[in-house]
């Protein structure tokens, strides 16, 4: 857990934060496995939140009970799903490689939002409405979006503070660290559920790594400047 991040029972809520709603019939893309329906939550069974190879940006992170909250990822484009899932340990140097297998894991999957759902975008005008005890400034968005996976524990650590600050949060959005448009999404468990994101049957469990799904994949990467590569 990070020095300057607040234990999250020891304050209480935010009393004012600039969220947004996310309306009722918004399409997102979810990339997945096959193991779960696409709109099925992580449950994050087993993960520690203080190793960075236990899950990604913003899970596993416990609840108060100390049970790790089940999360979703999405994004609100094919493109912005992908950098922030299939892309998302690409590292910053020119032209990384991305190996093709790796694509066979994957589907993609549209889904419709069924109901309004309060979110916090992660940028830096919203995040001057934190204060960081300990420290003069305030918290970045670089921080939470442009940081290496090595720093996902202290990144879990700010999920879980907003998480149990904000009551009536269901997730959090950003813009992908990769670049390009739309924002990515992570949804909570508890202040949503699964039928809250209905499962789209004309883009269900696409396979990327063939097809039209590796041509939508391939352009994804080609403007990220992502080589994906034979081996």
């Amino acid at each position: 857990m990070p020095s300057d991040c607040p234990i999250a029972p020891l304050y209480g809520p935010i009393a004012e934060v600039r969220t947004f709603v996310l309306p009722s019939g918004t399409t997102l893309t979810r990339f997945h496995g096959l193991k779960f329906p696409a709109n099925s939550f992580n449950p994050n069974i087993g993960k520690d939140w203080t190793i960075p190879d236990h899950g990604a940006r913003f899970n596993p992170f416990p609840d108060i009970h100390s049970t790790n909250v089940p999360t979703v990822y999405a994004g609100d484009d094919f493109a912005a799903a992908a950098l922030e899932s299939v892309f998302h340990n690409v590292p910053h140097i020119p032209s990384p490689p991305y190996p093709r297998k790796d694509l066979e894991a994957w589907r993609y999957t549209e889904l419709e939002v069924k109901r309004n759902l309060t979110l916090l975008e992660l940028t830096n005008p919203n995040l001057r409405q934190l204060d960081v005890p300990g420290r003069e400034t305030s918290l970045l968005e670089s921080e939470l979006i442009h940081s290496q996976p090595a720093d996902y524990p202290n990144t879990r650590t700010w999920g879980r503070y907003l998480f149990l600050m904000i009551p009536t949060l269901a997730g959090l959005a950003w813009r992908p660290r990769l670049g390009g448009e739309g924002n990515a999404y992570v949804f909570f468990e508890g202040r949503c559920t699964s039928a809250d994101f209905q499962i789209l049957g004309a883009a269900a469990a696409v396979p990327i790594d063939s097809g039209p799904g590796f041509v939508k994949i391939h352009d994804v990467a080609t403007a990220a400047s992502i080589r994906i590569v034979n081996s």
